[in-house]
């Protein structure tokens, strides 16, 4: 059997495997998928607001303690 052969065979039963186990998958309805999104975008917006206000606090801190320092 040819290199080109052997490929492509083993190629086909890698497609039927995936779609075999694409099959399986237990899919979110798409009311579970907005509530989630909801969830990651309001978790993703509170993080970031904590992360700015964190820096503007250590960037005022460090201004200031180097300002002391160095004039």
């Amino acid at each position: 059997m040819s290199k080109v052969v052997a490929s492509t065979r083993r190629t086909m039963e890698y497609l039927r495997d995936v779609r075999a186990e694409i099959r399986k998958v237990t899919w979110p309805t798409w009311l579970d998928l907005r509530r989630t999104t909801v969830v990651v975008s309001i978790f993703v917006i509170i993080v970031g607001i904590i992360i700015g206000i964190m820096d503007v606090i250590s960037s005022k801190l460090l201004i200031g303690v180097l300002g002391r320092m160095f004039t």
